[in-house]
């Protein structure tokens, strides 16, 4: 959860929502980010994700509020 908020949704949800909206395959959904399609998948399904200022930026790269 960001900032302590019960109200944010998980980061891997949020990131496989953005993907879906768009109709995104993960290789391209990955290319955008400039990331391998193997860290998407697992930043989705809740195995990882980024940190710090990494995480914001992503998050603001997808137009979510950090």
């Amino acid at each position: 959860m960001l900032r302590g908020s019960m109200k944010q949704k998980p980061f891997a949800a949020v990131i496989s929502a953005w993907r879906n909206k768009l109709k995104l395959s993960r290789p391209k959904a990955a290319e955008l980010l400039g990331m391998s399609p193997r860290t998407l998948q697992e930043w989705e399904q809740g195995r990882s994700e980024p940190r710090g200022f990494a995480k914001i930026a992503i998050l603001e790269k997808l137009g979510h509020r950090a």
